[in-house]
């Protein structure tokens, strides 16, 4: 037995031990199956085995495994400044298994018995035997999502197994690998640290998933922060965005040590970093931190800030409720407010400003407290005249990632979690809130309202509720590529017109196709401004404010001049002239020139424009933005009559929509080619039916009025 302690043994010197304890000469079916005999047999007698070396074929498949105790070999010294030992004692403890192809199966070699060390007494001792079986393992992963704590898990192995020996420490090693192999490929992390401690500052991570929709739906940003939501007391920020079908969805989360413009700047880089070269956010959603704000400009400069309503509301009634004390009288304010708040014009803004300074007339100091801390600066950012202006899905509070928060905090059950934590219950809020978009798109793709004016299913859902002149349908998506049909009976059935309206004196001078489809045909004062007195009618503000139209349209030009020099190559200096006028009458180089400014009412607005001339009616639809960039839009129509005056007359039904200007054929976009597609069906009508001598499809209306 001396040979075994003093010799050098290899696999080229094996000896056959048939009286050792682990002899057997059984004919294991593969390698697994010879492994784990070994392993069990030996920890029987008080000892660990492991693998030290296998040998494989050129294919991979191994053919020759060595087993040794697991206090073999020598320990190889490094350096390091901690203190440690070993527990390797140079064991010369060996056994070969191998494959043997005459018996197709693995036999067992004993090479040497002998250990130089006493056996083991008790095994919790050993890393080996306290390591969890597959079934155990099971059973844990199980466990751990339903937030199972680690010393109930324990607790639940060995009462289903009284021979295991693992510990607390084994479970949350477990747990630790459990977690990384979860979060491969899941999180995206970017993360600072102090230049002189070296002590993690800022942390920021974002859904993968996430990453996704945030690139398929950039438009709105969503930014807010909460707190007591970890352990490491730092502000959570979490971002949050829309979906067409208004379905939240969380983009990005982040922990800074400071609530300053520094660190607001850093998560919001780090998320638009992830962008690439998608398109940025057209309006960031927060509340008034200025901090935050002015990260928001600096970062993504050409989205428009919004202030959240919500958060102004209550910061409104926390400074001003002590100073109104009547119910009655607080509650006509509240009711002003957001009346002023909701205004959809200059007009009514400037004179529900003076309704409300009528209201607060004995509490001065609350209309100065309204007056310097929201309306001199910000009402741009919260008042509707100003913030329908820009595509924002109807979000006008962070309220979304509010409820986010309130979601996320049931989901962590402590005010203390860790890191590893916030992944994991991330992780599930995030698949919970892509299953419901992607639910709110499969409805959305199938159900159309019949007027083309609100294609989401959510819209139609909610005006069903109302009573409603038009009923809503369900089709088919038709294939975009294919060639539309040229009949057109296959998009509207002829003999089924609308009832049209009462007899009207200017009846005859409307193109005779769209009499049955007019329900309405309201006159203006014909001071040569009747164009414009007819587009404001159309808008609902009333042909007194055909100023504020002039105005609009002017302000339009002016913004995206250079934009519109090239739109429309000749005669725009003519152009802004025209509407550089307020006086009544206006003369002949004032009046509205068609048809340019119909292409500055489609912008300007956001509507579709019907222009029916005497002859070469014509379409205006919005040149920048398409269908989706509205949550709701509607067609305007103005009528050319007798020589040189104009009318508001009002469409229903599925009406043939005139020819496309030429200046949106020109200019057309990928954005803005759902247009067409929308009212294909309309289009195709009015072309069919058409009278025979209107042969050009656009043509330029120089009668101006």
């Amino acid at each position: 037995m001396s040979n075994f302690y003093g010799s050098n043994l290899n696999e080229g010197n094996e000896i056959s031990m048939v009286t050792s304890p682990v002899f057997t000469d059984r004919v294991f079916e593969s390698r697994e199956e010879l492994m784990q005999w070994v392993q069990n047999t030996t920890f029987s007698l008080g000892y660990i085995i492991v693998t030290r070396r296998s040998k494989a074929k050129e294919n991979g498949v191994v053919f020759y495994v060595t087993f040794i105790c697991d206090h073999g070999g020598e320990y190889k010294f490094k350096e390091s400044s901690k203190k440690s030992g070993t527990k390797k004692t140079n064991c010369k403890f060996r056994l070969v298994g191998s494959y043997l192809k005459q018996y197709d199966g693995w036999t067992l070699r004993v090479i040497c018995d002998q250990h130089n060390h006493p056996l083991a007494q008790l095994m919790e001792g050993h890393a080996y035997a306290r390591q969890l079986k597959e079934k155990e393992k099971k059973l844990l992963v199980d466990l751990t999502s339903k937030n199972v704590t680690p010393r109930d898990i324990l607790s639940t192995l060995n009462e289903q197994d009284e021979n295991n020996v693992s510990t607390l420490k084994t479970i949350y090693n477990a747990r630790q690998k459990l977690r990384l192999s979860q979060n491969v490929g899941k999180i995206l992390i970017q993360f600072s640290v102090n230049n002189i401690s070296n002590e993690l500052e800022n942390l920021f991570f974002i859904h993968p998933r996430s990453l996704d929709i945030w690139r398929a739906f950039p438009h709105v940003l969503i930014v807010d922060a909460t707190y007591k939501t970890n352990k490491y007391d730092l502000p959570f920020v979490q971002i949050g965005g829309l979906t067409s079908t208004n379905k939240t969805f969380s983009i990005a989360f982040a922990f800074i040590i400071n609530e300053k413009e520094e660190n607001y700047n850093w998560a919001l880089t780090c998320l638009k970093l992830t962008l690439e070269e998608c398109m940025y956010p057209r309006v960031s959603v927060m509340d008034r931190e200025l901090a935050l704000m002015n990260a928001c400009q600096q970062i993504f400069p050409d989205a428009t800030r919004l202030l959240c309503r919500w958060h102004i509301t209550e910061n409104i009634k926390k400074h001003c409720r002590q100073s109104i004390k009547s119910q009655h009288e607080w509650d006509s304010f509240r009711a002003m407010w957001t009346v002023l708040v909701e205004s959809p014009t200059w007009i009514l803004y400037t004179e529900n400003y003076r309704k409300l300074q009528s209201i607060l007339s004995e509490y001065p100091g609350v209309l100065k407290y309204l007056d310097q801390v929201w309306l001199s600066k910000y009402k741009e950012m919260f008042v509707s005249v100003w913030i329908y202006r820009h595509l924002k899905f109807g979000e006008r509070t962070t309220n979304r990632v509010e409820s986010q928060h309130v979601k996320l905090k049931k989901y962590l059950c402590a005010k203390n979690s860790s890191l590893d934590k916030f992944v994991g219950c991330i992780d599930q809020i995030v698949k919970s809130q892509l299953t419901s978009i992607y639910e709110s798109f499969e409805k959305s793709r199938i159900v159309l309202k019949h007027i083309h004016n609100l294609p989401c299913f959510r819209l139609l859902w909610e005006l069903n509720k109302k009573p409603a002149r038009h009923s809503s349908y369900v089709i088919e998506i038709p294939d975009l590529n294919q060639e539309p049909s040229e009949q057109v009976s296959d998009f509207i059935d002829l003999n089924q017109m609308p009832e049209s309206c009462d007899t009207h004196p200017l009846m005859k001078e409307i193109p005779n196709m769209f009499h049955p489809y007019i329900t309405h045909i309201q006159d203006v004062k014909g001071d040569r401004n009747c164009r414009f007195r007819a587009i404001s009618v159309c808008l609902g503000y009333g042909e007194d404010q055909w100023l504020y139209v002039r105005h609009q349209l002017l302000d339009e030009l002016l913004s995206s001049y250079d934009v519109y020099a090239r739109v429309f190559t000749d005669g725009i200096d003519e152009l802004r002239n025209s509407l550089c006028f307020s006086q009544s009458p206006a003369p002949a180089e004032h009046w509205m020139v068609m048809p340019m400014i119909g292409v500055l009412i489609a912008n300007r607005f956001g509507v579709i424009l019907n222009y029916l001339p005497k002859r070469g009616d014509i379409t205006f639809f919005p040149l920048w933005r398409g269908p989706e960039h509205f949550q709701y839009h509607h067609a305007i129509t103005i009528a050319h009559i007798y020589d040189n005056h104009n009318v508001m007359v009002q469409l229903e039904g599925d009406y043939p929509m005139p020819t496309i200007s030429a200046y949106w054929i020109r200019h057309i976009a990928l954005s803005t080619a759902g247009w067409q597609t929308m009212y294909m069906s309309c289009l195709e009508f009015y072309r069919q039916i058409k009278p025979c001598n209107l042969k050009t499809p656009v043509i330029t209306i120089e009668d101006y009025c």
